[in-house]
């Protein structure tokens, strides 16, 4: 008779005993999770009444493949649109909530004489509400769809991102000697560093490659690759240096934006509940009960301190984001409690080696006790609003009120700063990110090529590969595309005390650039130092110069906007068609509209080249038309000179319009209502215009002429003297796109001209 390997026995042992307990616990109407614990106690070494595990390293074993697929689960739920979606409330509430309880539990055990490790791995996993439980409180409760059930949704997305990083720290801490406030900033910049980078080519690969095999994928497959893509990278970060369950995490991350996110998440659903009951039981086997009695006291501390400092700090973080007294109470006592995330982070320290055996056994007693009390306190939420507002007196009563009604006016008025500067530092540490990489890349394998090519050929080589690859992001560095250039001018005409500080954001983004181009230089270039400045001086103009770069970098970038939202665009795009609404009506008519002004001698505008007044690169409308004493100037050019009782017909968005407006409208009178762009067709069409203006879509097919081209080089405007709209790239969708941008194969791309214009188009077959 062959021997049974442990591991299969002991798997059969969990298994049986998660799939009675369950099945008593569904009966009792008891969350689940309490189910595997119960089970795991009765399996595990430390309850002989039963049939036991053979082998006790297996525990961990198997806790270890929880936990990554249970991450990896966690991850597909998550999305940097979901992350984007949640608000200001529930980042500062989870912000709160984490920092208070780190303090707080951290605190408590020193008071109760603990090491310093163990203390901070109990604040760590006290920061951690429990997303399964409140799940299950709210819909026994029928509570789901209110806004504060929202608002704590929310803070648990954020609470989820602070336990991966938690996890990270933790485990820098956990390797190191000792640990300084600079080790553990160097920690976090590694970390930050890794996280970008790996959500960057995650996000450039993995659609890409899901695309192109989609059509040979079944199920089966893409289980397969789903599950190789995750342990692939649980191998990559405990290679340089971080926990497996981060990897996991990440997966899941990037795959939950792609389009086969809700089938890969269909698929992992029977994995993900084998493994997170194998994870679960496997905490109850950690239970020892002689354990409980010596700690009972500890536990008691736990559970009070855990309660009531959720109910309070959790409520404070809510109502510091301006929620009212109500809802933040009940948001406040639907977090009190502690769940999955915690057992994670105990098993962390365990497996470790670095707190204490007691610390496991008294947070899956804390987490059965606060999973029990938690209906109770989100029905107790209601009545302790009730009573506040009976004891609380008059003036407090009013001040929350003011507070939480009002938006403060420095918040209105530093509202465009808020929306420039997140769009700048998103667009720099991006950058810097991928430019860093290519840097480390070209540090690691340049060694190579001038070893096995010596002399100045190598040293060429070495030397222009790294540049060439930098250079689309160093271009859109010095370039200073900004994709909403009227956030700048906003920023620009608002005030003037705002141009120096723009100038100077600007600039160091083309100081970067150059350090970066200095770097490779200087590594690779035995030259003198000013030789090395003044070459580099040289490139940066001629990236700066180069307009094929541009479009390079402009198809990177709708590349990756398409990979990132792939999932919500095409969502968004379904619901279209599903609605009634076509493409062209769906994106172009709701985003453009017409307005008609007329100039009365405004002094910076009037006897001035269009070219060298810039609406579109400066606030991004379009000049469509210029009526002149009955005369009409369809499409003007660049050299078209602004004159007095000019009648301009601006096309843009609504935002555009209005900022046009406000620059510039002390010279300006509006004579008529602003409509959307296809009511201005239609309208020029009853009155029967000799030539009247319509709008239409080129579409790039594989014979086209306009592949490879930019928008510039097709001559769209100079020939055929039409405007260049928007473009769609599949679900992807830009108004005013870059001239320097590259048609693809499929692309469609919307134009407006005069009616013999787009009939001259038809005929040359480019309709």
């Amino acid at each position: 008779m062959t021997h049974l390997p442990e591991l299969i026995s002991d798997l059969a042992l969990i298994l049986i005993a998660a799939g009675i307990t369950t099945l008593v616990f569904k009966k009792l109407k008891q969350p689940l999770v309490l189910g595997y614990i119960v089970a795991g106690f009765l399996a595990g070494p430390h309850f002989d009444l039963f049939f036991t595990v053979a082998g006790k390293d297996n525990i961990h074993t198997w806790a270890e493949i929880g936990i990554i697929f249970l991450l990896f689960a966690l991850g597909l739920e998550f999305s940097l649109k979901k992350l984007s979606s949640v608000g200001h409330t529930a980042v500062i509430t989870a912000i709160t909530e984490v920092l208070s309880m780190l303090v707080i539990g951290y605190g408590a055990a020193q008071l109760m004489g603990w090491n310093v490790m163990d203390s901070i791995f109990l604040g760590g996993m006290l920061s951690m509400s429990s997303t399964t439980i409140i799940i299950k409180a709210f819909d026994d409760l029928k509570l789901k769809g209110q806004r504060f059930t929202e608002l704590v949704f929310g803070s648990l997305i954020v609470e989820d991102i602070a336990g991966i990083v938690m996890m990270v720290m933790l485990s820098t801490m956990a390797g190191s000697a000792e640990v300084s406030e600079l080790h553990m900033l160097a920690s976090l910049a590694k970390l930050s560093f890794f996280l970008i980078l790996w959500f960057l080519m995650g996000i450039f690969i993995i659609p890409i490659f899901f695309r192109y095999v989609r059509k040979d994928m079944n199920d089966e497959t893409m289980l397969i690759v789903a599950l190789g893509m995750c342990l692939g990278m649980v191998v990559l970060a405990n290679y340089i240096g971080f926990s497996s369950a981060l990897g996991a995490f990440i997966t899941g991350s990037i795959l939950s934006g792609t389009r086969e996110s809700d089938r890969i998440e269909h698929l992992l659903a029977p994995v993900k509940d084998l493994f997170g009951a194998v994870f679960f039981v496997s905490v109850g086997m950690m239970v020892d009960p002689a354990h409980l009695v010596t700690y009972a006291f500890p536990i008691f501390v736990v559970v009070i301190a855990t309660i009531i400092g959720k109910l309070i700090f959790s409520s404070l973080g809510l109502l510091l984001s301006g929620e009212d007294l109500k809802t933040s109470l009940q948001g406040g006592f639907s977090l009190a409690q502690i769940g999955e995330f915690a057992f994670i982070i105990a098993g962390l320290g365990l497996s470790l080696g670095i707190t204490s055996d007691f610390i496991y056994p008294i947070v899956v007693a804390v987490s059965v006790i606060t999973t029990f009390t938690t209906p109770f306190f989100v029905g107790l939420a209601a009545p302790a609003h009730t009573y506040l507002q009976q004891k609380l007196p008059t003036a407090a009563k009013d001040f929350l009120d003011r507070y939480t009604s009002e938006t403060p006016a420095s918040e209105k008025k530093d509202r465009d700063w808020r929306a420039f500067l997140k769009q700048y530092f998103t667009t720099l540490v991006i950058h810097s990110v991928i430019l860093t990489a290519i840097v480390f890349l070209a540090f690691s394998y340049g060694p190579l090529i001038s070893r096995n090519i010596p002399g100045v050929l190598g040293i060429t080589i070495e030397t222009i590969v790294p540049l060439v690859l930098m250079s689309p992001f160093l271009k859109d560095l010095l370039f200073n595309k900004n994709s909403r250039p009227e956030l700048v001018a906003t920023l620009w005409f608002k005030k003037k005390n705002y141009r120096l500080p723009l100038l100077v954001l600007l600039l160091l983004r083309v100081v970067i650039a150059i350090a970066f181009i200095l770097v490779i230089l200087f590594k690779f270039l035995p030259i003198h130092p000013i030789l090395t400045l003044l070459l580099a001086f040289a490139i940066a103009n001629f990236i700066y110069s180069s307009d094929w770069l541009l479009g390079q970098y402009l198809r990177l970038e709708a590349s990756f906007i398409i990979n990132l939202n792939e999932k919500h665009l095409r969502e968004r795009k379904l619901l279209a068609t599903s609605s009634g609404q076509n493409n062209q009506s769906y994106w172009l008519d709701q985003e453009l509209h017409i307005a008609m002004l007329r100039l009365d001698g405004v002094p910076n505008c009037t006897g001035r080249m269009l070219k060298d007044l810039g609406f579109r690169e400066k606030i991004g409308v379009n000049i469509i038309q210029i009526i002149r004493g009955g005369k009409h100037i369809d499409m003007p050019g660049g050299k078209v000179t602004l004159k007095d009782c000019d009648t301009l017909i601006i096309l843009g968005t609504e935002a555009q319009i209005k900022l046009f407006c406000d620059t510039y409208g002390k010279g300006f009178t509006e004579l008529h209502e602003r409509i959307t762009l296809r009511d201005f067709v239609m309208q020029q069409s009853e009155q029967h215009e000799s030539s009247p203006l319509l709008c239409c879509a080129i579409v790039v097919d594989e014979k086209s002429d306009l592949i490879g081209k930019s928008i510039k080089d097709s001559e769209i405007r100079d020939e055929w003297h039409c405007l260049v709209l928007g473009l769609e790239r599949g679900v992807y969708t830009t108004i005013n796109p870059h001239i320097s941008l590259i048609f693809q194969k499929n692309d469609i791309l919307w134009v407006i001209g005069k009616q013999e214009m787009i009939g001259e188009l038809a005929r040359e077959d480019l309709l």
